[in-house]
C-alpha cells in the first residue's frame, strides 16, 4: 500500500513540476529569446567612406572542383554567407528560401559554406544534387571558416556589404522575410 501511495505522490509531483515548467517557459521565452538578426555596429564615417574597410575576417574554402577560394575574392558585391551542414534539419529547411533569393538577386553573391570538417562531403553533394539547388556551394574542409566566424550553431548567416563590411548576421534558420530584410541591408536595390 505504501508503495502505491509513494508512486501516486511521485506521479502527481512529476506532473505538477512539468506543468509548472511549461507555464514558466511560455511566460518567459519571449523575454529571453535572442533577436534573429543581430546588428553589427559601424560608425557613420565607416558607412559613408568610399575607401574599402575590411572588418570581416578572411578565410579559405574550396569549391566543388577542389579549387581554393577566399572570402575576399568576392568583395565588390554584397555577400550572403551561410554556414550549413547536410545533417542539420534547420539548414535544409531554409535552403529553398536561399535558392529563391539567389535567383531573384543577381547583384548579390551567395556563398553557401558547407561545414565539411563536421559533415561528410559526399552526403552534402548528394543532398545538393537531389535538391537541385543552383546557388554556389563552398566546402570548409579544414574548419577554418567555421572557426573564424565562430559558427558553432548551424545554420548561421552573415550579411556583408560590397566593401567587405559585416553589416548583420543571424543564427538559426531564416524564413524568406528575414532573409529578404538582411539582403536589403547590404543591397538597397534588392527585390
Amino acid at each position: 500500500m505504501k508503495k502505491n501511495i509513494l508512486w501516486i505522490l511521485g506521479t502527481i509531483l512529476a506532473v505538477t513540476a512539468f506543468i509548472g515548467i511549461y507555464f514558466l517557459y511560455n511566460n518567459l521565452k519571449d523575454d529571453y529569446a535572442p533577436e534573429q538578426m543581430v546588428s553589427v555596429n559601424t560608425t557613420q564615417a565607416e558607412a559613408e567612406s568610399p575607401e574599402p574597410i575590411q572588418t570581416t575576417a578572411d578565410f579559405t574554402v574550396f569549391d566543388r572542383s577542389g579549387n581554393a577560394v577566399r572570402l575576399s575574392d568576392y568583395f565588390g558585391k554584397p555577400i550572403v554567407l551561410n554556414f550549413w551542414a547536410s545533417w542539420c534539419p534547420p539548414c535544409k529547411a531554409e535552403m529553398p528560401h536561399f535558392e529563391a533569393a539567389y535567383l531573384a538577386n543577381p547583384d548579390v553573391q551567395f556563398l553557401m559554406v558547407n561545414m565539411t570538417s563536421g559533415d561528410n562531403m559526399d552526403n552534402a553533394k548528394s543532398f545538393l544534387a537531389e535538391s537541385g539547388y543552383t546557388f554556389p556551394v563552398l566546402f570548409d574542409t579544414t574548419g577554418e571558416a567555421g572557426y573564424v566566424y565562430q559558427a558553432s550553431s548551424l545554420p548561421m548567416t552573415m550579411f556583408i556589404d560590397e566593401r567587405g563590411v559585416l553589416v548583420t548576421y543571424a543564427v538559426g534558420a531564416l524564413d524568406a522575410e528575414t532573409l529578404a530584410r538582411g539582403i536589403e541591408m547590404i543591397n538597397p536595390d534588392a527585390e
